[in-house]
């Protein structure tokens, strides 16, 4: 079993090489297709007030989750899979489940108290399947669960505008490999791709080879 897992993870690789350079315009023409199937309008963003461009690597926790910061204080944090991306919020003290108003929307997120303005009040970083996602409130951290709209789509930044940010080059090549071998895992479950490495780029998991057809 240890030859044929050294033989599947070595073909992934060879196979990631192959398809690297052209799969910026795969991706973009499979999006397109998809969006068009479906109906769905293209992502409104709020020029006045764009994403923030990192232009060094994204911080990361103790925990891996990528740090969003404003003026030196911490906003919250977030991570992705193939399915979601989780934001995680710590309010103040004193602030309970009951006292949030968060609305989850397809490319929207608010965020605040009941009866005052917005904390966060933002586009998503990509399409949201609202009947699937959910917040919930533990040990006084609160997480938002946001479904993606494209299952192992690549989301480039959490939040929209002033409340987002960019990753870097370096970082999205990071989550696209996290989220490759997520792929490989769920299509292979009787393998072992945690120590799987690739040969240059890690290729797009939505639209790699054929693409999911799950979404």
């Amino acid at each position: 079993q240890a030859a044929a897992q050294a033989q599947a993870a070595a073909q992934a690789q060879a196979a990631a090489q192959a398809q690297a350079q052209a799969q910026a315009a795969a991706e973009a023409a499979e999006m397109e297709r998809i969006k068009a199937e479906q109906g769905l309008a293209p992502p409104q963003v709020n020029t006045a007030a764009g994403p923030v461009k990192v232009g060094k690597k994204a911080e990361r926790g103790e925990n891996g989750r990528i740090k969003y910061k404003h003026n030196g204080r911490e906003i919250y944090e977030w991570e992705q899979t193939l399915d979601d991306v989780n934001i995680y919020i710590t309010p103040p003290p004193g602030v309970t489940a009951g006292l949030l108003n968060i609305v989850i929307e397809p490319r929207h997120l608010r965020v605040g108290l009941k009866d005052t303005p917005p904390f966060l009040d933002e586009g998503t970083g990509g399409l949201v399947k609202v009947d699937e996602s959910y917040w919930s409130m533990d040990d006084g951290v609160l997480t938002i669960m946001l479904q993606k709209g494209f299952k192992g789509e690549t989301w480039d930044s959490a939040l929209l505008g002033r409340g987002g940010q960019t990753i870097d080059p370096a970082t999205k090549q990071e989550i696209q490999k996290q989220l490759m071998l997520e792929r490989f895992q769920e299509e292979h479950p009787g393998f072992d791709f945690s120590n799987a490495e690739f040969n240059g780029a890690a290729p797009d998991a939505r639209s790699f080879m054929g693409g999911i057809h799950h979404t």
